[in-house]
């Protein structure tokens, strides 16, 4: 992590510049900042791995219902008064990157059912 360039910093992330699509893809727990919200990966896989089921059942129901098999979710903001010394880590990115996830291209994308002002999801479509 220190090789790569801090391009924000606040009292809960450190925000480093994007991975390398080339050669470093990013992982489930993997956070994103973008337009000023922190985003997480989020997959069907991980989802019914992190439930106790199938995974390929679980791609099985998603594709037969119409969900989204890959997704970026908001994360919750809470204020306390607590301080918090250790920071998360979080990579910048923005609408209309491509990015590398679970060893696939996607352009990161709105969501069309949410407005953007209540942007909690966001799309990953496939490259």
């Amino acid at each position: 992590m220190a090789l790569r360039k801090i391009v924000k910093s606040d009292a809960t992330y450190k925000v480093f510049e994007a991975r390398d699509n080339k050669y470093d893809a990013y992982r489930p727990n993997d956070q994103l900042h973008i337009d000023g919200w922190y985003f997480t990966f989020g997959d069907v896989f991980s989802a019914a791995l992190r439930n106790g089921q199938c995974p390929l059942e679980g791609l099985v129901r998603a594709e037969k219902f119409g969900h989204e098999v890959y997704w970026l979710s908001r994360n919750p903001v809470v204020l306390g008064a607590a301080k918090n010394d250790e920071r998360q880590v979080a990579f910048a990115a923005k609408i209309g990157d491509t990015i590398k996830y679970a060893g696939k291209l996607f352009t990161i994308t709105e969501n069309n059912i949410l407005s953007s002002s209540s942007r909690k999801y966001l799309k990953l479509v496939r490259a």
